[in-house]
């Protein structure tokens, strides 16, 4: 009896398609002047995402501005301590009348502070920039002449997860994000907006690395983390996938890059 091989015909070109891309999409990326935000602003125009970066330092600010891919970026220098200069952030980042379709925030601070220093000026600065700041954001994007659908990624962190020494502020405003972000994704998806965050382990970044609870003893760091040392762009990644549909059935929810950190 002879053999009958149906073949489906091929249909589009399978070669060109990334379930990543980021074509007409409009990305706001804060604290993108260095480390992570850096990293993912690159990443992401890489993609094909039009972005708006922020950051305080102009120098820096341009550093990222001429790394990014494609064209039609903006930059907004910034200081989103301001939180009621927040809305100006978002004026000028539509003042083209095109609407966001992504927030990434990786602003943010830490600071090692044992107990006896931890004073409520000092617990408030971290708490203002790791998560007033963030809220502040979220509220302004979710305004319909800002946006009308999109995802949101805030940049948490393990911290917030599991105790560290003298972080009791940093880890308290990277907790209230993770759980903010469960109660917001309620209210956002009446808008089509998703909300998540990101919780990176250690990374090469400058902020990381000049902390004193790193310092020399890099070597040691697979004690703490199985694939060691993370990079940002490790970060960056997973931004970019929840940035994308691919994760469109995805809100709410905390992602893990901490290279299999489990102490």
């Amino acid at each position: 009896m002879p053999v009958i091989i149906t073949r489906r015909p091929i249909v589009g070109n399978l070669g060109t398609f990334n379930p990543l891309d980021l074509s007409n999409r409009k990305i706001l990326v804060t604290g993108a002047s260095s480390g992570i935000g850096r990293a993912t602003a690159i990443y992401l125009s890489k993609l094909g995402a039009r972005l708006v970066i922020t950051g305080r330092n102009q120098q820096r600010l341009n550093d990222t501005m001429q790394q990014l891919s494609g064209s039609g970026h903006l930059q907004i220098i910034a200081d989103l301590s301001e939180l009621e200069d927040m809305g100006s952030i978002f004026d000028q980042a539509t003042k083209d009348d095109v609407k966001l379709n992504g927030l990434v925030h990786c602003a943010g601070i830490t600071k090692v502070i044992p107990l006896n220093g931890l004073t409520r000026m000092k617990m408030l600065e971290e708490m203002n920039i790791n998560y007033f700041t963030f809220i502040e954001l979220v509220r302004q994007y979710a305004k319909r002449k800002y946006s009308d659908a999109g995802s949101i990624v805030g940049i948490s962190s393990i911290a917030g997860d599991r105790a560290g020494q003298c972080q009791t502020s940093y880890a308290a405003s990277k907790a209230a994000m993770d759980i903010s972000v469960q109660t917001l994704s309620i209210e956002l998806v009446k808008k089509g907006i998703r909300i998540n965050t990101v919780l990176p382990g250690l990374l090469r970044t400058e902020m990381v690395l000049r902390d004193e609870y790193i310092g020399p003893d890099l070597d040691d760091v697979r004690k703490i983390q199985l694939l060691g040392l993370g990079e940002a762009d490790d970060v960056a990644g997973a931004c970019a996938f929840l940035i994308s549909d691919m994760s469109k059935f995805i809100t709410g929810r905390r992602l893990f890059v901490d290279g299999g950190s489990f102490s």
